[in-house]
């Protein structure tokens, strides 16, 4: 016998229309939070909707000492697919998050980047593995590749000038499943989203094609 639970009902909504499969996405960031984690780590918390289905991706950018870590290199790759030269210091919004507590989505005031919300953008999404705090293993979403949305073009390409979009298939077929990589039990700060694509940006100076 099972009596009807309104609240397990709800959450059966919330699973179906998230992101759960390795693939290759065209949509929208519908948030794109400020973040700084407990260690100092800063980074952009991103809410990535397409096709009625979201993903929360993580890019931690820079350690507290300043260092550029690989999500910077993402966060590069997504403005340049989105043609933008510069984004502005965050401004104070509304945002939206999972309360543990209530079990359901909630907003509050957070800082957002409006410029990297609203906007067509492509990524290729991966599934990792990774140790919980309570000595588990969840999985999550992150992004293995980022695509202008209407050509289909990498940052490294569009940086190019190229018209012909011709890394995005062998970035696709290199899409995968990372399993844990830490010991059952362990316990580690939250790690940047992969960059399986690779990200290499050392020459974004003066010849910005935009």
């Amino acid at each position: 016998m099972y009596n009807l639970d309104p609240k397990a009902a709800r959450k059966a909504d919330q699973n179906g229309n998230r992101i759960n499969e390795i693939g290759k996405y065209i949509g929208i960031f519908t948030q794109a939070e400020d973040i700084t984690a407990s260690t100092g780590t800063k980074g952009v918390a991103l809410r990535f909707e397409a096709d009625g289905q979201t993903a929360n991706l993580s890019l931690y950018t820079q350690k507290a000492d300043g260092t550029e870590i690989m999500g910077y290199q993402a966060l590069m790759a997504i403005m340049t697919c989105l043609g933008l030269r510069s984004i502005a210091d965050p401004q104070r919004g509304t945002v939206k998050f999972w309360d543990a507590d209530a079990k359901a989505e909630a907003t509050r005031e957070g800082h957002i980047f409006p410029e990297l919300q609203g906007k067509p953008i492509g990524l290729l999404l991966e599934t990792e593995d990774y140790a919980k705090q309570d000595g588990g293993v969840g999985t999550r979403m992150v992004i293995a590749g980022i695509f202008q949305a209407k050509t289909e073009l990498t940052a490294g390409e569009i940086l190019d000038k190229k018209t012909t979009p011709q890394q995005l298939d062998k970035m696709f077929q290199r899409l995968r499943h990372r399993p844990v990589k830490a010991a059952k039990g362990a316990t580690r700060a939250p790690a940047p989203a992969s960059a399986g694509g690779g990200f290499g940006f050392d020459d974004m100076d003066d010849d910005i094609p935009f």
